[in-house]
């Protein structure tokens, strides 16, 4: 068994966009880490300017949105995985 050891020193966000589809996290060594939007109902669902009300959170790896009260690790987005609740697109339509 594989497992992931990430030093505390890569999960620096220096920077985020959210755009219609993405979540980007910039990373302070130059990455860039994204995930899909629908991953996070909260986020996917908020307006334009509740996306751009983002906070670094003090440890610096980690982004909040206290307005709809959500929190995304860069941690999390390395792994992966959608937030409870999140439905694909495709299953969003039937």
């Amino acid at each position: 068994m594989t497992t992931l050891d990430i030093d505390e020193k890569q999960l620096q966000v220096k920077s985020v966009d959210v755009t219609e589809d993405f979540i980007v996290f910039g990373m302070a060594d130059g990455r860039r880490i994204e995930a899909p939007l629908w991953w996070y109902p909260r986020l996917h669902a908020a307006t334009p300017e509740q996306r751009k009300a983002w906070e670094i959170l003090p440890f610096g790896d980690a982004v909040g949105w206290d307005e709809i009260d959500e929190y995304i690790s860069a941690k999390a987005l390395i792994i992966g995985g959608a937030a409870p609740g999140a439905i694909p697109p495709s299953q969003a339509a039937e």
